[in-house]
């Protein structure tokens, strides 16, 4: 290629094109993700064999899989042809045609009488489509050299478009054996020639020209943008997954040739390559036994293979600039240059010239830069990059997610050195922080002060934010650091255990067939059965079914998380994991909130304790831990489930919220109506109209789905308007009404944010805060007060209304108070087996200490170290954080009583509704607002005026059941 650097240029043009593919790569994993499930992860490289194709070259296969708009048929090409009568000789003269009306030559008479167009009947043939130069016919005469297609064509797109791309090859062919002698007969370099019949194809092979044929049928202008989004897509699939196969196996070979890659690392090499380019990894193990780069043609054969890069760079780049000389406006995708005698002429010069100039000067010639620049590119697929960033914008994990982040590690060592906490720093990161304008953002938040001095704090408290972002950013690059061949295998292993937890069950004893999967079996046996034998056999059988199979891969795990994490200069992954929440010793602060609440949980314990004494008779004992199988549900998490055993007033019904909604005929559709009318009756927006479109309510009857309860933010669709969404599939009951708060809290959050802060700060303002936001709201709406107001619960008198008020309390505190002990009992193991203070031989026992310690539970059967009970938790298997779920639950109480105090309520806690206060509402707007654009405890200190989280509200709320627990622990001894 006769330039020096031909590796750097090369890797500036995958530097332009590399963000775009990562929002390709985002969608098709997500789509993967629908029809695969478990075998794909939302947030890491995607296996290597299911892309459509044996290499993953091209991604055209799973177009029907990824199809953006499914009911829109953006390339009908076969069915128009068909309908046309189109032969397949008719694609090679539509070809012909199409370069003529340019000005270029029609094909000799010579191509059409030696031509192979079709598969011959009479014998076997190889049909990989090629053009040839034949040169001289016997008569040796200039007007008769030869040149051939040789191809197996039917009717259909594909080879309407590889019809035209060979005759380009022809067309080189018969532009520089003219002009130039035979030492310049040929391509300016080795990707021209595979270039100029693409360049044409793309001119063909899009909407503008098959309609102006008859195969596509003109479209209203709504169906024309999806259609055009399906046919932009599709043409990503072939062409852009192309970009990073080609370099991650030419840059392979080349390291091998230089000695980079040894021969002892051949194959890991192969496959760091394909972690690095193109985001994929072997679904089964390889080493060094295998030798995975032979499965290619070109590796075996010893073929050179840069040139289809380069190639695919250049088709763009020359259709760029053929459309310009041709006088197209609008979207460079539906430009047709047929016809243009301008841009022909312009074209044929520089086939002309053959190699007979240095292949930049050529390039130069027709568009003006010697340079190559993949801009052209991300102009034709701009559309597509558009709508990918509005209808995916949850998908966009691509700069948030923690394994896009290592693909950026892997591209470029810089990043090591550009997360100081220092302003020289930031500037130095200028690329990534360039979407920030900080002037015009100090306006967002409030940072022009009247008081110079505090204007500069402001200023600096930006700026940390920034540079906390961007410690975050190099945190979670941890594990590439260290080798990106391991990183695949941590992958690898996370989806193998988790698969495993997630097809787990557990089967009779005498009946193999009878087996109870997690969901609904186990949990509906544990919500309703009593039989002390039978909870058993689900408790262990679960366990069983898990721990023993992950332990081995959990345990490889954590050993290559730690690894990453010392190379980040954190002592553990767990210390890594605490500084998402940038504060010093969280755990002793966790510790502090526990102490708070100790005191209280054992009262409750101590009550539970009794009833279920007064249940199971001798399996209990009165004066020590409750065995873990009879607390309502399989880890003990929520003891909600046993509240009819626990029931304080037997007789008094606190709870019948069930029955008065079914007494008042609600529809799950007015249970979200009843929400979003508590968060406007605030002053709080209302939910626009993409909610109620897009939202998934209830199960769907046509098709299967998971109902796991989630919102989504989708940005905003293409005319500007918010889309926020709600998935689940509701029933008209207590549960759900909490639930459906919950999850329109999310979707506030995500409105006020949205509008109020830059992409960099729309999130929590910590991992806990988006749990707490609804919770908070639905604590005001799951209470006695405010379900007496909407008519669900019936008034009572005195003396049963207090009745009333401790089983409703009871009730929050089996689900909201025994979760604390098992959220840090979970978490404090998982952060101690980090820190090598638990070691791999006292696994399991370090879990059952904790879960004794703090939960005052013990297993009721023998568990020993071949056992891994702690897997039975799904976090604990998929490696997912989750001390921000007891932050959460701390968190929602203390808003809970800030909103209270502000809407001006009198009374006990627990019965306090704030519905409609504007006051309440204009302070809560205020923080969701803030994002995560100052630290959370700033945020949190705006609203309740004290930065520091404290369990004294959840004290506060539960004082009429901890006054009443403790005058009948004492009664009951």
């Amino acid at each position: 290629y006769q330039v020096s650097n031909l590796r750097g240029k090369v890797e500036k043009l995958w530097a332009q094109l590399r963000p775009f593919y990562l929002q390709l790569h985002s969608y098709v994993r997500y789509k993967l993700k629908q029809e695969y499930g478990d075998h794909v992860n939302l947030t890491g490289p995607i296996p290597a064999h299911l892309l459509g194709e044996i290499w993953a070259m091209s991604w055209l296969n799973i177009y029907n899989l990824t199809k953006p708009y499914p009911n829109v048929n953006a390339f009908q090409v076969d069915k128009g042809m068909k309908d046309m009568n189109y032969t397949t000789h008719d694609m090679f003269v539509l070809a012909d045609n199409f370069y003529q009306s340019m000005g270029l030559p029609a094909m000799p008479d010579n191509f059409w009488k030696y031509s192979m167009f079709t598969r011959p009947k009479n014998r076997s043939v190889v049909c990989y489509a090629s053009a040839w130069n034949m040169g001289h016919d016997k008569q040796g005469k200039e007007d008769k050299i030869l040149y051939r297609l040789k191809m197996c064509a039917v009717v259909n797109a594909n080879y309407l478009y590889t019809v035209h791309h060979e005759m380009g090859h022809c067309q080189y062919y018969l532009a520089y054996n003219e002009a130039q002698p035979p030492e310049f007969r040929a391509g300016a370099n080795n990707g021209f020639h595979e270039a100029i019949g693409d360049t044409a194809a793309l001119s063909v092979i899009n909407p503008t020209h098959l309609k102006k044929l008859g195969i596509l049928k003109p479209v209203d202008a709504e169906t024309k943008h999806q259609q055009n989004i399906n046919f932009l897509l599709r043409r990503a699939l072939e062409k852009v997954a192309f970009f990073p196969f080609s370099i991650s196996l030419e840059f392979w070979r080349w390291d091998v040739f230089s000695g980079k890659i040894t021969n002892q690392h051949l194959n890991a090499g192969w496959w760091e390559n394909k972690l690095k380019y193109q985001g994929i990894y072997p679904p089964v193990e390889r080493t060094e036994h295998d030798f995975d780069p032979a499965s290619k043609y070109h590796v075996t054969s010893g073929t050179p293979y840069i040139r289809y890069f380069i190639a695919h760079i250049l088709e763009f780049q020359f259709y760029e600039t053929l459309c310009k000389l041709s006088g197209h406006k609008g979207p460079l995708h539906l430009c047709d240059f047929q016809g243009s005698k301008v841009a022909g002429r312009h074209f044929r010069k520089m086939l002309e010239m053959g190699n007979s100039k240095h292949w930049e000067d050529i390039l130069r010639k027709l568009s003006g830069s010697c340079h190559m620049d993949a801009g052209s590119t991300l102009r034709f697929f701009k559309p597509l990059t558009q709508w990918l960033q509005w209808d995916a914008n949850r998908l966009l994990s691509t700069y948030d997610c923690s394994y896009c982040r290592r693909m950026d590690k892997l591209e470029s060592s810089e990043t090591e050195h550009n997360l100081s906490r220092t302003k020289r720093d930031v500037e130095s990161n200028e690329p990534l922080l360039s979407s920030v304008r900080l002037e015009d953002e100090d306006a967002n938040f409030d940072l022009f002060q009247e008081d110079e001095q505090t204007s500069q704090k402001a200023k600096n408290d930006f700026f940390d934010r920034m540079i906390d972002g961007l410690a975050t950013f190099a945190r979670e690059a941890n594990i590439t650091k260290h080798n990106t061949a391991v990183h695949t295998k941590v992958v690898r292993k996370r989806n193998r255990i988790t698969a495993i937890y997630s097809k787990a069950k557990v089967c009779r004893p005498n009946e193999p067939t009878k087996c109870l999967m997690y969901e609904p079996g186990i949990i509906n046996l544990f919500a309703k059965s009593r039989n002390y034998s039978e909870l058993l056999w689900a408790w262990k059988g679960w366990r069983d079914a898990i721990g023993p199979k992950v332990r081995t891969d959990w345990e490889r795990i954590i050993e290559i998380e730690n690894i990453g994490a010392r190379e980040n200069n954190y002592t553990d992954e767990g210390a890594a994991w605490r500084t998402n929440y940038q504060v010093s010793n969280l755990r002793g602060k966790v510790e502090k909130l526990w102490a708070q609440l100790r005191p209280f949980y054992l009262q409750l314990h101590s009550y539970v304790r009794y009833k279920l004494k007064q249940e199971y008779g001798d399996h209990v004992n009165l004066t020590g831990p409750i065995p873990a199988h009879l607390l309502g549900e399989i880890w003990a998490m929520s003891w909600l489930n046993i509240y009819n055993i626990t029931k304080p007033y037997p007789n008094v019904n606190a709870f019948q919220v069930d029955e008065g909604m079914k007494d008042m005929n609600y529809t799950t559709h007015d249970m979200f109506v009843l929400a979003d009318n508590f968060y406007q009756s605030m002053g709080l927006p209302a939910m626009p109209d993409n909610f109620w479109k897009y939202s998934m309510f209830t199960r769907p009857k046509n098709r299967s789905v998971v109902c796991y309860a989630s919102a989504s933010d989708m940005g905003h669709d293409k005319q500007g308007n918010e889309d926020v969404r709600i998935k689940m599939c509701a029933v008209v009951n207590a549960n759900y009404l909490y639930t459906v708060h919950h999850e329109m809290g999310h979707c506030q959050y995500y409105l006020a944010y949205n509008e109020a802060q830059p992409p960099e700060f729309r999130a929590g303002a910590n991992n806990g805060f988006h749990e707490a936001i609804g919770d908070t709201a639905a604590l005001s709406v799951i209470n006695p007060t405010h379900l007496k107001k909407l008519g669900i619960l019936k008034p009572v008198d005195a003396e049963n209304k207090h009745q009333q008020n401790i089983n409703f309390l009871l009730r929050r505190a089996l689900e909201k108070v025994a979760f604390f002990p098992f959220s840090i009992s979970l978490e404090f193991w998982r952060w101690d087996v980090f820190s090598g203070k638990i070691t791999n031989q006292h696994l399991n026992a370090g879990w059952w200490e904790n879960k004794l310690k703090y939960q005052g539970i013990y297993p009721p059967v023998e568990r020993t170290e071949h056992d891994f009970d702690p897997a039975s938790k799904y976090h604990v298997t998929s490696g997912t954080p989750y001390i921000r779920y007891f932050i959460a639950h701390i968190l929602e109480f203390q808003l809970y009583e800030t909103l209270c105090k502000l809407s001006g309520h009198k009374g006990p806690l627990h019965l306090c509704d704030f519905q409609g206060s504007k006051v309440a509402g204009r302070h809560f707007r205020k923080m969701l607002e803030m994002g995560n654009s100052k630290h959370w405890e700033d945020i949190l200190r705006k609203l309740s005026g004290s930065c520091h989280m404290d369990a004294g509200s959840t004290l506060r709320f539960f004082k009429p059941l901890t006054q009443w627990l403790v005058k009948e622990n004492k009664r009951l001894g």
